[in-house]
């Protein structure tokens, strides 16, 4: 679909239920229209070295696949697949015939005010709050699928290296010290990673490898009475297997980015208590390192939105916020990392 697409559904409402709002929320990959009671997530036709939503039978594959993932976290919430048809020159999600042109994921809508980030933001998270969330991550990954085969430590490596595709954006932008700090980070965590990988294999045999959510940050869970997690990735299983380590790091990142280190801990400390994933000293290592990890790719992430050639002054500041955030995290991570390993000189 186009984007003009989009805007006639919007402005005809031509959706299979009734609403008075609409709303419209744009990413680098998706269209997401917000109606009263439901969500419709159009794929946007596009191909990345990691994603490939280019065909039609693409994008009907891997809306069909985003319902049956996200389904184990929360079948109330994702709905179905729904054709969009194109009919006497309009545009609609509504069963009359017509050709497909495209497809959408419909969804129960959610209480936006609830989303976690939000509540962050705002300072009213409480940690009966988190520790519900702990226990729901818990129930899903008691019950996920394990990965035979995990990441190995040179292709986790090549992952965190990766960060250098944008240094001289951030070597602009945040100084030269910055571009310094990329090359000594990667050289230590080629050290780092290397003198754990007997450790790193070992946890793949052990079964502490899964096919979990891949996308676990404050963005993605709505925190109502039984907190909702939303939202896994489905275009690329390569980043969905992951160790359970790297799974939570991500989210304690994110606590940690709103300053809450309380939370965190919280968070951690009941998850750990009821999935034994942290048996010796090297464990401890490898999560605090998935924290640096997890901030690395952020931070790259937002470094590649803030450079889009269609990216708003308001938006390009908000990301550029969050890659300062990202930063300071990363920069944090790295000499605690750093002072804790023996094997560094």
């Amino acid at each position: 679909m186009t984007r003009d697409q989009v805007n006639y559904i919007i402005d005809n409402k031509t959706f299979p239920y009734p609403t008075d709002g609409i709303k419209l929320i744009e990413t680098h990959i998706s269209w997401v229209i917000l109606t009263d009671q439901y969500v419709y997530k159009i794929k946007k036709p596009i191909e990345f070295s990691f994603l490939n939503f280019s065909t039609l039978e693409k994008r009907k594959e891997y809306c069909e696949k985003e319902v049956k993932l996200n389904k184990r976290l929360v079948p109330a919430m994702y709905l179905e697949v729904l054709p969009i048809k194109k009919s006497n020159g309009k545009y609609h999600l509504l069963d009359i015939e017509g050709t497909i042109i495209d497809y959408a994921v419909l969804m129960r809508r959610m209480d936006n005010t609830k989303k976690l980030d939000l509540l962050l933001a705002h300072g009213t998270v409480k940690a009966a709050s988190i520790i519900k969330l702990a226990d729901v991550l818990v129930s899903f990954h008691q019950e996920a699928v394990i990965v035979p085969e995990g990441e190995d430590w040179r292709e986790l490596y090549k992952e965190f290296e990766d960060v250098v595709s944008v240094k001289n954006f951030l070597v602009k932008n945040f100084g030269k010290e910055t571009g310094q700090l990329l090359e000594e980070v990667n050289q230590w965590a080629y050290q780092f990673l290397n003198s754990i990988k007997k450790r790193i294999a070992d946890r793949n045999r052990k079964g502490f490898v899964i096919d979990g959510h891949g996308d676990l940050h404050a963005r993605n869970i709505f925190l109502l009475d039984d907190p909702v997690i939303f939202d896994c990735i489905e275009f690329n299983d390569d980043f969905r297997k992951l160790d359970l380590l790297n799974e939570v790091a991500f989210l304690c990142m994110d606590l940690e980015r709103f300053g809450r280190f309380d939370l965190s801990k919280i968070f951690s400390e009941r998850y750990f208590s009821k999935i034994h994933c942290i048996e010796n000293k090297s464990d401890e290592q490898i999560f605090s390192f998935y924290k640096l990890y997890r901030a690395n790719v952020r931070m790259k992430v937002h470094a590649i939105n803030a450079q889009a050639n269609d990216i708003t002054e308001n938006k390009r500041q908000r990301e550029m916020a969050l890659i300062s955030q990202y930063l300071e995290l990363y920069n944090q991570y790295y000499l605690e990392l750093k002072g804790g390993c023996g094997f560094v000189r």
